[in-house]
């Protein structure tokens, strides 16, 4: 796919069809992941894990409550940790790019996905499963990127449009 064809067709994924996810995409998604620039990684870099196991995948889905599936029946999840550094907002940062990565080459290998910030607060506050999925000490898990197939295929590609507010100075 065309570079900017995967920035156009890139949506957030809310029904998956079930689906395993073949391991060699995982693999060049979590490598695409190692390719994002990171702020000062001499401080710590992300930590990726890659999820698959029906069961856990099930108990994370419902970890913040059992309300509703907040990874929205995803077959594999990829959770970035990052060590809590004395900058401020650095590990954000990084764990945000490394996922963008992810997302953009899962797109481009036809996966759907989603990034998932929020129910990742249920998962830092869960000791017992953070040392089952193997979170390393001293690492706080940042976001979260679901991925599978998508119900209704990759999204064809959207109009751009500006989303962001500038200013220009010339």
């Amino acid at each position: 796919m065309e570079f900017r064809d995967v920035l156009l067709s890139r949506k957030s994924c809310r029904e998956y069809v079930d689906m395993k996810v073949e391991k060699e995409k995982l693999d060049q998604v979590v490598t695409s992941g190692s390719l994002a620039p990171l702020g000062m990684p001499r401080m710590g870099k992300p930590h990726l894990t890659v999820i698959t196991d029906p069961g856990t995948l099930k108990a994370l889905g419902y970890i913040a409550g059992p309300d509703r599936d907040a990874i929205y029946g995803a077959p594999a999840l990829i959770v970035v940790s990052c060590p809590d550094v004395p900058r401020p907002g650095l590990s954000r940062m990084n764990a945000a790019c490394v996922v963008e990565m992810m997302s953009l080459a899962a797109t481009d290998l036809g996966l759907a996905n989603i990034y998932l910030y929020g129910v990742t607060m249920g998962l830092s506050k869960n000791e017992e499963m953070m040392k089952k999925i193997g979170i390393p000490e001293g690492y706080i898990p940042l976001s979260r990127l679901a991925l599978g197939y998508s119900k209704e295929g990759i999204a064809q590609c959207k109009e751009f449009a500006e989303v962001l507010e500038k200013n220009e100075i010339l």
